[in-house]
């Protein structure tokens, strides 16, 4: 049934399907000025070439996708030991590390496979894995920081030094000194972004 507008004449169902064709079309060219404003050189400057390896820029969203470092994550602390500054940097790394050193390839980048990121260390002492069924490999950040206090394993200490040579010379009871402060930081897993 067609309603006529007695003021205008015309089909009011014809009038409110323009006025809404009308509004798509200026929301459309709305956010097609919108999006050519964010650009640095025009609409065009999007599609433009660009090196191989160029870093995405999102402005304020950048933070949320930036790998922190270990100095962000962790920051300054205590040296109770007087380890190197290479020594120390080491050892903080370790404690932030997704490694597993009960992994046949502690580093899961590392697998030539994906199957083989479950291949663990038949000669790896127990101590390197997690109590639950099936024992899966714990990881450096989570045997030094345990959110469970449980104690640091003494079998990870010389996995921690084949991992990180500098820390070749460091008896175990120094490298626990030393852990205290860095292990008092909170880092909360989610932040590692491996």
């Amino acid at each position: 049934e067609c309603v006529i507008n007695r003021a205008s004449g015309q089909d009011q169902g014809a009038t409110e399907g323009t006025v809404a064709t009308r509004f798509r079309a200026a929301m459309i060219v709305g956010v097609a000025l919108f999006v050519t404003a964010l650009a640095p050189t025009g609409p065009r400057a999007a599609f433009t070439a660009a090196p191989a390896r160029a870093a995405v820029r999102l402005g304020f969203l950048d933070s949320l996708f930036k790998k922190e470092t270990v100095d962000e994550i962790i920051g300054d602390v205590a040296n109770p030991c007087d380890l190197s500054t290479a020594e120390l940097a080491a050892l903080k790394e370790a404690s932030v590390s997704d490694e597993a050193p009960g992994r046949l390839y502690p580093n899961l980048a590392d697998a030539p496979s994906y199957a083989d990121r479950f291949t663990i260390r038949e000669d790896a002492p127990k101590s390197l894995f997690n109590d639950g069924y099936p024992p899966l490999p714990m990881t450096y950040f989570v045997m030094l920081r345990s959110e469970r206090a449980l104690p640091v394993p003494d079998e990870l200490w010389p996995a921690i030094r084949d991992r990180w040579p500098v820390l070749a010379e460091r008896s175990d009871e120094e490298l626990i000194k030393a852990m205290e402060p860095i292990k008092a930081v909170y880092v909360d897993s989610r932040r590692l972004g491996s």
